[in-house]
This record gives C-alpha cells, sequence and structure tokens, in this order.
C-alpha cells in the first residue's frame, strides 16, 4: 500500500470536506464522482479502486461495494424526491475487482408517497456486471 498516497486522500479529504451530499467526508475519501441524468432520472457514482479498499483477498471489499451503491440510490433520491433513508438493502456480489474505475448506476423501480424502490448496479471499465443492489427507501420530506 502506497501510505503517501493514503494520506494525500486523507488529508485533501479533510481539509475539503462539508456536510453536505457530494461532499461528506466519506464521499471525498472514496473519490466518488457524482453525476445525474436528469432525462433518465438516475444517478452515476464512479471512483478509482485503491489498494487500500482491499479486503484480504486483494479485491475490492463488500462493504465499500455495498456504500457505494448505497451512495448513488441515495442520492438519486436526494436529486429527484427529497431527503430518503435506506430501510432495507439486499446486496449480490457476482465478480471480483482489483483495479480500475468501477461505476454504480442507481435508477427507480417504483416512486410510492413515503416508500420508493431502487436498483442500483456496479460495473467495471468493461462494462462487466460486480454487483446488484435493491432496496427500499423511506422518504422523509
Amino acid at each position: 500500500m502506497n501510505k503517501d498516497r493514503v494520506r494525500t486522500i486523507v488529508d485533501e479529504a479533510l481539509e475539503t470536506h462539508e456536510q453536505e451530499f457530494g461532499k461528506y467526508f466519506l464521499a471525498k475519501f472514496y473519490q466518488l464522482d457524482i453525476s445525474y441524468a436528469e432525462e433518465t432520472e438516475t444517478c452515476v457514482v464512479q471512483f478509482p479502486v485503491e489498494d487500500y479498499m482491499y479486503n484480504p483477498q486483494g479485491f475490492l471489499h463488500g462493504g465499500v461495494i455495498a456504500f457505494a451503491l448505497d451512495v448513488s440510490m441515495g442520492h438519486l433520491c436526494k436529486r429527484f424526491l427529497g431527503t430518503a433513508v435506506t430501510l432495507e438493502m439486499k446486496t449480490q456480489y457476482l465478480r471480483s475487482v482489483s483495479k480500475g474505475i468501477v461505476k454504480c448506476q442507481a435508477s427507480f423501480i417504483k416512486k410510492g408517497k413515503s416508500i420508493v424502490a431502487i436498483e442500483s448496479s456496479m460495473s467495471n471499465e468493461d462494462g462487466k456486471l460486480l454487483a446488484i443492489a435493491n432496496a427500499t427507501w423511506y422518504r422523509i420530506d
């Protein structure tokens, strides 16, 4: 692990974070690039896989994968519906990854008055599916 690289990432996250969507510490620490497609109501979260994100086998940790999928869904809600919280989430891990840029794309399955169903998929740079999450969210506002 390149300790200088990790220190640089941590220092930058500490100096630039704000307590708001897309700018909070973990988004900065994992170097999340968050974008939206208004016409399709989707949210895309991309980030580089770094060795400090590995599990003991040398692959992107499942918790990091679940985190990124959850972020993509939470930001989707915030952008198009307002604040919401995760009620439950199921994640299926389909393929391992240890390098490159990964992308999560979240979209609505059903938008209810208080309960929202969302799915997000993570793929690698070659477009190969790495993981899928389905979640139920509760609208706060």
